[in-house]
């Protein structure tokens, strides 16, 4: 009778290469498993290219202005401008020009309120009633006022200044 736990035997010997194959294989796979994680990791760790553009000169080809708010000249002062800056306050009626030599000139501004051509005539006729009011004031006050007006045919009457005496 054969026992199968002897090294000599055959069935022994079957079973040790059947394992020893079935060690390798796992081995194998194990490596493949290993090399597909490091493959992931890898792509997953390599850093995406980060690209940044710094302009530190201006170009002289953009004639674009800097603009900003500002409260008063010295806040407009202390910035510094790499190409004509403008500042305007925040209600809008003082404006600042500053170049690229510190140069700074400064605007009064008043807005200008468009008006449609009935609105141009209303106020025409309200100067003109205005200035006819005031001809009136000055005529009542004494004061005479020439108006030009077209020239019509005029004509004098002489009369005598003669004194006609009665004969009695």
């Amino acid at each position: 009778m054969a026992y199968p736990y002897y090294p000599n035997n055959q069935f022994y010997m079957q079973n040790m290469q059947d394992l020893q194959n079935m060690r390798e294989k796992i081995d194998r796979q194990m490596q493949q498993m290993q090399q597909l994680n490091q493959n992931q990791m890898q792509q997953q760790q390599q850093p995406v290219p980060i690209t940044q553009n710094f302009q530190l000169a201006p170009n002289p080809t953009n004639n674009e202005l800097e603009s900003k708010y500002a409260n008063n000249i010295d806040e407009v002062k202390g910035i510094f401008v790499m190409k004509t800056g403008v500042f305007l306050n925040k209600e809008l009626n003082t404006l600042w020009i500053k170049n690229t030599n510190g140069d700074i000139r400064t605007f009064e501004l008043s807005e200008i309120i468009e008006q449609d051509p009935k609105d141009v005539e209303i106020n025409n006729l309200k100067q003109e009633l205005q200035r006819m009011k005031e001809m009136i004031s000055n005529e009542s006050n004494g004061n005479s006022t020439v108006i030009n007006e077209p020239n019509e045919s005029k004509t004098t009457t002489k009369l005598s200044n003669r004194s006609k005496s009665n004969a009695k």
